[in-house]
């Protein structure tokens, strides 16, 4: 596989975006898009698709591409897919998926999988995190792989600033587990779809929002404070601009 992205000869697959802007268009509208941004230096090309609305506020796949660069100070490369939806409404969790096929010269090729809930509101949010776990857990049934294992890598820990769900998946794999990563990734959407289903009769409060922007606000400092993905970005001279067009909420009130 070489260290480009954009067909499903590579990896991550391009076919990954096509649930989630398929899923953006019809929540959001066809003509909630912005243009594609596209990025790119001698050493890195990103690009970013966004779509903006009443019902996702933000929701943006990315694909990142790092050729002929430094990963925590050794020679490297990063083929990286993101995709992170922000809804408008602060009761329903917010939801980040990535993989990447990282290659690092004193270590290897690996590939690495994180996806999880963000907790919008501060609310213990069971039903929505048991949700997105039992989905997660018989994947991992069907593939050999111990969810135990792959969930415990993110518990504990203050990930997204405190306010992961830490009821998905995080682990180091290998490309003849590609198979079980296309799984997931067809896996994120629906059962997403299934939790914005248990709030279809939300009614909002002042304080819901608050709480919603207190928690943004703890998230974009852990990104460019904590975040590994960040420290990588900024290692390989990636502008934080960029940072803010993929991952960062959309409205950060202080």
């Amino acid at each position: 596989m070489e260290d480009v992205a954009g067909n499903d000869a590579v990896f991550p697959k391009e076919s990954y975006a096509l649930s989630f802007r398929d899923c953006y268009a019809e929540l959001n509208g066809a003509d909630s898009f912005k243009h594609l941004q596209h990025n790119h230096s001698d050493a890195w090309s990103v690009s970013i698709s966004r779509s903006s609305g009443l019902f996702l506020e933000k929701a943006t796949v990315s694909f990142l591409n790092i050729t002929h660069g430094t990963i925590n100070g050794a020679p490297g490369s990063i083929n990286r897919f993101e995709a992170i939806i922000y809804p408008a409404n602060p009761k329903i969790p917010a939801l980040f998926i990535m993989t990447d096929l990282t290659n690092v010269e004193d270590s290897g090729r690996y590939i690495i999988l994180y996806t999880d809930l963000i907790i919008q509101d501060g609310e213990p949010r069971e039903a929505e995190k048991e949700l997105f776990s039992g989905a997660a857990e018989s994947l991992c049934g069907r593939h050999g792989q111990n969810f135990a294992e792959l969930n415990a890598f993110i518990q504990g820990r203050s990930t997204f600033g405190g306010s992961a769900g830490a009821c998905g998946l995080m682990g180091f794999f290998e490309e003849r587990d590609i198979p079980f990563i296309d799984d997931v990734m067809n896996m994120a959407v629906p059962t997403y779809r299934r939790i914005i289903e248990l709030h279809a009769q939300d009614r909002m409060r002042d304080d819901d929002y608050t709480r919603m922007y207190a928690t943004r606000a703890r998230l974009v400092e852990w990104m460019l404070v904590e975040s590994l993905g960040t420290r990588i970005m900024r290692e390989n001279n990636i502008p934080i601009a960029v940072i803010e067009a993929s991952s960062f909420p959309p409205v950060v009130k202080y």
